[in-house]
């Protein structure tokens, strides 16, 4: 086994270390040729106003050689004597060439670019100017994904584009991506292990990727959604729930660039909940089986005084423990580091970019290293490398080399964080008293049965170590046809990915001890597990895809003054993945054709055609092929004539769009027109089977065959009709800048399974187009950005609404319309209304008090009293009705502000999110269950005949065991779970000047920042309202964490 194991990492390593030699060799070949004589080229830049130019590139053409201007915006540096041209670059300002000569001083103007990089936006299958966009796009650079000090990208998109909604499941390492959705939830389809309904399409470099968590973010150059039909159309099958479009970093024609970035970051948790200590928690135990006593007919007090003045006093600390789980278990801080190693340049021929990089998060498990073969510490390791080429072959053929690879380990216990938690903040703090000379130590109960101690949920389980290799490669080749006509081109590109995964599993043998009294009255440790070996196992997972694509693409401008500007694309592209788990065993194939054409007059009337044409081999013949159209038009105002021309509104723009996009998908299923294969048993006990024979005397079972899912040839394409309106305005020269759009979706045809088919029916029924749900609201973004001398400042706030509601759904009719999901909110909590609490007797024995279904109905002060809604009196499901929201928030927003002056820099970043609900979890709202710990708040909140007298505020009913009347799902229990948390804050100075020159360097920058350093929001303590839900609330999530960040990047 182990031979394998060195071989997967020997091929592993080897791999990427050829592809980090040929990606450097290749760098550095091509900087070889510019040595020989030289002289040396000074000078100063300046931009239109007068002002130096910090960072501007200068290259002497046709080499490598090249520098950039320092914060004075002065350069010096050594040409080649044969050098001819200098070249001076920078974003936002126009190229420019000039002649050397004989000259060695320059003192050259820079002009601001109309058409600099950032008007320009990436769309599906290409690039736009942003001023004759007609599509609902929002935008993110890699500027502002490095001051968050994430794990991964999708954590750092959060509050920073509008449109995009989330929520984080866990913040455990290696599993604390966020889920997104763009513009919310437009269908109520479930999630598989392969298939989210609701995810949007993944495009890295124009090929689908199934995340991009994986991808280190200096890598990447900028992030475009894709929000409306006209921006998504061209996926077809695949846009139905938006696009979210990563490029990556590209060469640029200068000198070699290297640019070296570090930092490391210390991680606790926001927020943890407190347990009672055992004096606490017994004294409130008693009390609460003797509130229970009333309808359950006995009190008998689980602790005696004796008992309880043991632990008030500690006195035996080892046989009457006050343990807290959660500091034997969890630690206060961990590490989390990440550095990244970068190179760029090129010429007009070859243009590089390189990048290696590497990211380390360490989990806050406590006490993982008692073993001393395996440390059962949670760890999350990650190694990235990149290397995109770009050959200019000839003035007509162009290619494009782009090379990846992450390598991520995790590693820990096998048991879900969720479950290791939940046991922690559910154990008893008498249960053991944790860790007694180094052994896992636990007591035996009064049955002389023993409990497992917490720590052994952590330490018991397998050790698993899960390595995964994600290896791709892209090659695509561009051709000019303008011998044919002007603006023709074609293009072709084929993407490999591979995925390995390889998992490690190691079972050693932890003994765990019980403590009994010696003869001398000391402790003795006694061994209560049995002997076993260690076991070893491994798994392993190869999964491939390949991209085709193949496209005409037309650009051109007719008319004296360019008057008409027309672009075209007509494309064609397959797609066959290969992965294990694909049901069936069968490669999963797409195929498809896209089209577009645009059309403006003077970038004052804008028209754009989108199509998609895709196929699927889910849907019989006649409906395998759906065509997605969507059109869009715009008419920037502030283009015409009779528009003043004034500095108060420079720009402005109205936009519209409608179009289709769909889906093909349910669940892991496939091949759904065709029914499945039938499934034979072998007549086991717990097999389907007929019995021959006579009862008791000669009767066998006998093996069967039995029908599997039936087909449906009728079925046919999911389909989202989209609607978008849009305004773009600038005010006051460009210093403030609004977009925001209306938008609305009704997706029809949802492929779904019925939900009103009788068990009688004898046979499993197969997916139909059954369901209608719409999806509308609006988003926006606000900037303003200003200069007072050399302080620049900016400011930001993106609003995000979505809301959807379910038309049509295949459910039983309930007996009461309100009990109806159709017409509610997809994910909706129903429950029932909480009137506030039982204050005394003469309130519970009110005759015309409903009655209760649980608990014998035996109410008594201090429990809910709930809404007979339906006024049948009696309390119980009919009564339930939709409260609060769903799990995932309707409302999304951020608010961030930053500036720059004399080389100080910072940010800051509020994020907050609204309407959504959050149900407490079993060990947040009650104690003691199955004898277990209770939180530290309880008694402050819960309600007594004191506290009622008084007029104290009362949050949660009386204490209790086992109450099921008190804790129904209601309004009690289900809460807005809104928030507003500073998400992040970066402070930051860069150094220029001369002695960094002479050091080979043109800027340093350190920098500290910190992420999710506070929260406000109602709930209570120790949830996380960002972290949805978990299961049926017996589980604790993982919360997320607060990362102190430090760092340094050097540039050469």
């Amino acid at each position: 086994m182990n031979h394998y194991i060195l071989k997967w990492r020997i091929s592993t390593f080897t791999r990427c270390y050829l592809l980090c030699l040929v990606s450097f060799m290749l760098c550095f070949a091509m900087n070889a040729f510019s040595q020989g004589s030289q002289k040396t080229i000074s000078g100063k830049v300046t931009s239109n106003d007068g002002e130096a130019l910090i960072g501007v590139t200068i290259q002497a053409e046709g080499t490598f050689v090249g520098t950039i201007t320092n914060v004075d915006g002065a350069f010096s540096f050594k040409v080649p004597s044969t050098a001819k041209t200098l070249i001076f670059s920078m974003i936002g300002f126009k190229e420019q060439k000039i002649l050397i000569g004989t000259k060695t001083h320059f003192n050259v103007l820079m002009l601001e670019d109309a058409i600099a990089i950032g008007e320009v936006v990436v769309v599906g299958y290409g690039v736009q100017k942003k001023a004759t966009v007609t599509g609902a796009i929002s935008v993110v650079d890699t500027k502002d994904l490095l001051q968050s000090p994430q794990a991964n990208i999708s954590n750092a998109l959060v509050g920073r584009m509008p449109g995009l909604l989330s929520v984080q499941n866990s913040g455990a390492p290696g599993q604390d991506a966020s889920t997104l959705r763009i513009r919310g939830v437009g269908t109520f389809a479930q999630s598989t292990e392969l298939f989210d309904p609701s995810a949007p399409l993944i495009m890295v470099d124009g090929i689908e990727a199934a995340t991009f968590n994986n991808i280190d973010p200096n890598e990447i150059e900028s992030i475009s959604i894709l929000k409306d039909a006209s921006a998504t159309a061209v996926y077809g099958v695949r846009g139905a729930n938006g696009v979210i479009i990563i490029t990556t970093k590209r060469g640029t024609e200068s000198a070699p660039k290297v640019s070296l970035s570090s930092n490391f970051g210390l991680a606790t948790f926001t927020e943890t909940r407190e347990n009672m200590g055992s004096y606490e928690w017994a004294k409130t135990f008693n009390s609460a089986l003797k509130n229970d006593a009333y309808f359950k007919g006995v009190y008998i007090p689980k602790f005696t005084d004796s008992e309880i003045e043991r632990y008030r006093l500690n006195s035996d600390p080892l046989f009457y423990p006050s343990t807290d789980w959660t500091d034997v278990i969890l630690k206060k801080w961990a590490f989390q580091t990440q550095h990244n190693v970068n190179i760029s340049g090129g010429t007009k021929r070859v243009k590089y970019f390189v990048s290696l990089g590497y990211f380390n998060q360490e989990g806050l498990y406590k006490n993982t290293d008692i073993m001393s073969d395996v440390d059962y510490k949670l760890k999350y390791d990650r190694y990235n490398i990149r290397a995109n080429f770009d050959f200019k072959v000839t003035d007509n053929l162009g290619i494009k080399l782009s090379l990846s690879d992450q390598l991520d380990t995790r590693s820990g216990p096998r048991n879900s964080v969720e479950y290791v938690l939940s046991t922690a903040y559910k154990a008893a703090p008498n249960l053991a008293p944790g860790i007694v000379d180094g052994k896992l130590t636990v007591l035996k109960n009064r049955d002389n049965s023993i409990v497992n101690n917490p720590l052994g949920n952590l330490l018991r389980s397998p050790y698993d170590k899960d390595q995964g290799n994600n290896l791709n490669a892209q090659v695509r080749a561009d051709y000019k046809l303008d011998f044919l006509t002007k603006g023709l081109s074609v293009h072709g590109t084929v993407s490999y990915q591979n995925y390995y995964w390889y998992q490690r599993s190691y079972h050693p043998e932890l003994p765990y001890y019980y403590l009994v009294y010696d003869q001398e009255g000391g402790p003795k440790h006694v061994k209560a597990s049995q002997e076993r070996p260690p076991s070893l196992n491994t798994d392993s997972r190869k999964t491939r895809k390949v991209d085709i694509e193949f496209g005409l693409d037309y650009a051109r401008s007719f008319g004296g003054d360019k008057e008409h500007n027309v672009s075209a694309l007509l494309l064609y592209n397959q797609r066959k993945l290969y992965d294990p788990r694909l049901k069936y065993g069968i490669p999963n194939a797409h195929l498809g054709f896209v089209g577009r054409a645009t059309y403006d007059y003077r970038q004052k009337y804008l028209i754009e055609f989108n199509m998609g044409y895709n196929g699927t081999e889910n849907f019989a013949k006649g409906h395998r092929f759906g065509f997605f159209p969507a059109f869009s038009l715009g008419w920037v105002v502030s283009e015409e004539k009779f528009f003043p021309k004034t500095e108060a509104v420079s720009f402005l723009k109205i936009r519209g769009s409608y179009g289709e996009v769909g889906n093909d998908w349910v669940g892991d299923d496939r091949f759904l027109f065709l029914p499945t294969s039938y499934t034979k048993d072998g007549g086991g006990d717990f097999d389907i089977g007929y019995w021959f024979g006579e009862v008791g005397v000669n009767a066998n079972k006998h093996g069967s065959a039995s029908e599997g899912i039936l087909g449906n040839p009728d079925l046919t394409w999911e389909r989202a009709r989209k609607a978008n309106i849009g305004l773009e305005i600038r005010l006051w020269d460009d210093r403030i800048s609004l977009t925001g759009d209306y938008f609305y979706e009704k997706r029809s045809n949802i492929l779904t399974r019925m939900g009103t088919a009788p068990v009688i029916t004898g046979a499993q029924l197969p997916a139909y187009n059954l369901g209608i749900m719409q999806n509308q609201g609006f988003d926006g973004e606000l900037t303003f950005r200003d200069r007072v001398g050399q302080l620049s400042y900016w400011a930001k706030g993106i609003f995000t609404f979505a809301r959807n509601k379910v038309i049509e759904m295949d459910e039983v009719a309930p007996r009461y319309p309100y009990l109806r999901a159709t017409g509610q909110r997809s994910g909706q909590y129903f429950g029932l209304i909480a009137e506030g609490f039982y204050n005394t007797w003469e309130e519970v024995n009110d005759p015309n008090r409903p009655r209760s279904i649980w608990d014998n109905n035996k109410i008594q002060p201090g429990d809910v009293k709930y809404k007979d809604v339906n006024g049948d009196g009696v309390i119980n499901e009919d009564d339930r009705v939709p409260i609060g929201y769903s799990g995932f928030p309707e409302i999304m927003y951020g608010i961030s502000f930053g500036g720059n002056w004399k080389g100080f820099d910072f940010s800051v970043l509020f994020q907050g999110a609204a309407n959504q609900s959050r149900p407490a979890s079993i060990t947040m709202s009650r104690g003691f269950i199955t004898d277990g710990g209770a939180p530290a708040y309880l008694n402050d909140y819960c309600w007594t005949q004191e506290k009622y007298d008084n007029g104290e505020a009362i949050k949660f009913p009386r204490l209790s065991i086992s109450s099921d009347h008190n804790y129904q799902r209601s309004t009690l229990w289900v809460r807005n779970s809104k928030y507003l948390r500073l998400k992040n804050v970066e402070l930051g100075y860069t150094f220029n000047g001369s002695i960094l020159k002479k050091l080979g360097l043109s800027s340093t920058r350190i920098y500290a920042n910190g992420s999710n350093l506070f929260t406000w929001h109602n709930l209570l303590k120790g949830e996380d309202p960002e972290i949805p839900f978990v299961g049926d609330g017996n589980y604790e999530p993982y919360p997320t964490t607060m990362v102190f960040n430090f760092g340094l990047n050097v540039n050469f």
